[in-house]
């Protein structure tokens, strides 16, 4: 089990760190997380959302009984 966990998100993109068994693993977490995200939005378009772009909110797809 993690020590520290650091989500950090823009709406559309979100990175999760994890850091175990540091003495200072909040600072290393943050610091992870933002060089991270500074690696993602460099590499990927501003004008496209990320995941599920093309996907519908709803589906038409009905659950079975058992479920």
């Amino acid at each position: 089990m993690p020590d520290v966990t650091v989500k950090l998100s823009d709406g559309l993109r979100e990175i999760t760190v994890e850091v175990t068994g540091a003495d200072d693993a909040l600072r290393r977490a943050e610091e992870t997380a933002i060089r991270l995200y500074d690696v993602a939005t460099a590499g990927s378009p501003t004008d496209r959302r990320a995941g599920f772009a093309g996907w519908s909110p709803s589906s038409s797809t009905e659950r079975s009984p058992e479920e």
